[in-house]
């Protein structure tokens, strides 16, 4: 199945002056997969040494560490010589974080080798390990279940994704487009992006198929718990995990998480975090740039990796999804909202830590909120998810009338002549009624994807 980093890896592999890569995503994204599709389809000499049944002992080596003494032990752990053509693939890294801290004596010893890194808990490891990335000698690539595009790829849906790859802010979203990809949509929703789903989906397979491999990931994940929490940290972190379930898209609420110290709480969902499993959104100020600058980490909200495997969660079966119209595929439970967060989310992959960020008018429960806010092009964005008409979204005009922003984003599958229009509404005030005004930018939910172009055009 054809993923868009193989893209990114043939520019990577193809330069002369490539760092060490290290690709980062949570377990049974297809990290592994895709180095191996790379190598198949531009035959190239993969030595790959994986870290669970392999250890260099000359990577441990602070006395005496040479590159050449690791190369020769490679060589003789995999057979195979070492040449400028060849990729080193190193697997699992997290089981011998040392490699990490190393990569930098590659590419400075040995800058004409491609050498690419994975593992699943990357960033867990580095943080108990204690040891810095080699800032400056490594590059990075954010690997995160397949996207709707990618699905489309895999299923061969030729005559629909040319036109995705194709339409512009300047077409129509007609009624035919929209239905044809509410229908996909659906499919997605219930499949969602890990490669192994998708898979067995595209061959062939059943619903209970699917679900069954989601509830397998589900497990594997559940299972990994305890290889980075100690004894204290495990039942703190199982609480967030099916509180995220029940609480998708919400306002976390420390004290409904569990009977702990809300520290407590926030260190199991970084933990969480980190391994990839679920997504944090956290309150942004929106008073300028960068985004990181103006955030409140103890106010966030939740989502998962994957929307198949949310479904699967909450056991929505493949009736409950294919029953529903369009109003409703946007509106019930937050799955359009999960589906556009785990997209903005590896939209930029080169970004070594992506971040998601929402607005609040104030901190109370039921207060004007604003679904994503978007940094692109030194401009601020903020996105709804809705399914109602432009009239009806008061959290938007709150913060059109607080901010001022030039252009807002709204993902829906409502039927438009025109994709960019302009927005006026009138505020009632003591003295008199204030007019605001703003552009909106009106996006078919499913062409999150091509959000980054959209922004550009306008």
């Amino acid at each position: 199945m054809k993923r868009k980093a193989l893209e990114f890896l043939d520019k990577w592999y193809r330069k002369s002056n490539s760092k060490p890569l290290i690709l980062r995503g949570a377990r049974q994204v297809g990290k592994s997969t895709l180095v191996h599709l790379f190598c198949r389809q531009h035959n190239i000499d993969l030595i790959e040494l994986d870290f669970e049944t392999v250890k260099l002992r000359q990577i441990e080596n602070d006395t005496s560490f040479s590159i050449e003494k690791v190369i020769q032990e490679i060589e003789l752990v995999s057979r195979k010589k070492v040449g400028s053509d060849s990729l080193l693939f190193f697997d699992e890294v997290q089981l011998q974080p040392k490699v990490i801290n190393r990569l930098r004596y590659f590419y400075e010893k040995k800058p004409e080798l491609r050498i690419i890194a994975a593992g699943s808990l990357l960033e867990v490891t580095m943080d108990a390990a204690r040891f810095s990335m080699p800032v400056g000698r490594v590059q990075y690539y954010q690997l995160g279940p397949m996207t709707f595009s990618e699905f489309l790829m895999a299923k061969k849906e030729d005559i629909f994704l040319e036109r995705f790859n194709e339409i512009t802010l300047d077409d129509e979203s007609d009624p035919t487009w929209l239905e044809q990809g509410a229908n996909l949509l659906k499919e997605f929703y219930y499949t969602g992006g890990m490669p192994e789903a998708v898979k067995c989906w595209t061959d062939g397979g059943d619903h209970e198929e699917i679900r069954d491999i989601h509830n397998s990931i589900i497990q594997t994940y559940r299972d990994d718990i305890p290889k980075y929490t100690s004894n204290k940290e495990y039942s703190r972190v199982m609480d967030v995990f099916d509180y995220a379930a029940a609480n998708l898209g919400d306002k976390v609420v420390f004290s409904d998480v569990a009977n702990a110290h809300s520290k407590s709480v926030q260190l199991a969902i970084d933990l969480l975090a980190k391994a990839g499993v679920i997504t944090k959104t956290t309150f942004n100020y929106c008073n300028g740039l960068p985004l990181s600058a103006g955030t409140n980490p103890s106010t966030l909200k939740l989502f998962f990796l994957d929307i198949g495997l949310y479904n699967a969660l909450h056991d929505t079966r493949w009736s409950d999804i294919f029953s529903l119209s369009s109003d409703k595929l946007i509106t019930k439970g937050a799955m359009a909202e999960q589906f556009i967060a785990q997209h903005l989310k590896f939209i930029n992959s080169k970004n070594p830590a992506p971040e998601l960020y929402y607005w609040l008018n104030n901190k109370r429960k039921g207060a004007a909120e604003i679904d994503f806010i978007y940094a692109y092009g030194g401009n601020i964005f903020p996105i709804e998810v809705k399914a109602g008409k432009t009239g009806k979204i008061k959290s938007l005009w709150k913060y059109i009338e607080i901010k001022s922003p030039k252009q807002v984003v709204k993902f829906d599958l409502m039927e438009r002549r025109s994709r960019v229009s302009i927005i006026n509404h009138k505020l009632p005030s003591s003295e008199s009624e204030k007019a605001l005004t703003s552009n909106l930018i009106g996006i078919p939910l499913f062409e999150v994807e091509k959000l980054n172009s959209y922004l550009e055009s306008v």
